[in-house]
């Protein structure tokens, strides 16, 4: 008797994932819509003299950073495909560090003429 896994069955052609990857899309185009008005409301507050330029900063930084994770989680599949992350990052750290131990010469050698 054969049995299955369920936990390598392939859910990606459920119709029931695709809604729920469909409604996080919306869930947080919507939650960037509303960061993104935080932002400009954070700036036009400090322009009015309501929040000081170091507040209004932080406050953007803040909504920055939020934004960029909900976007690397969602939108670039991180949530689904985190596993696989690693096949592309660590060959572009080893050419990366490869590149710069080629160039390093050339920096150092000819920075002065």
């Amino acid at each position: 008797m054969a049995t299955t896994n369920v936990e390598n069955v392939d859910t990606h052609d459920d119709p029931d994932h695709h809604s729920k990857v469909f409604r996080a899309y919306l869930i947080v185009f919507i939650a960037l819509s509303v960061f993104t008005l935080a932002s400009f409301l954070a700036n036009w507050a400090e322009q009015a003299g309501m929040y000081s330029v170091a507040t209004a900063a932080a406050i953007i930084l803040v909504v920055a950073v939020i934004k960029a994770c909900l976007v690397g989680i969602i939108f670039m599949h991180l949530k689904w495909d985190w596993y696989k992350l690693y096949f592309m990052i660590v060959p572009a750290f080893i050419i990366g560090t490869m590149m710069i131990i080629v160039l390093l010469p050339d920096i150092v050698l000819a920075w002065h003429h």
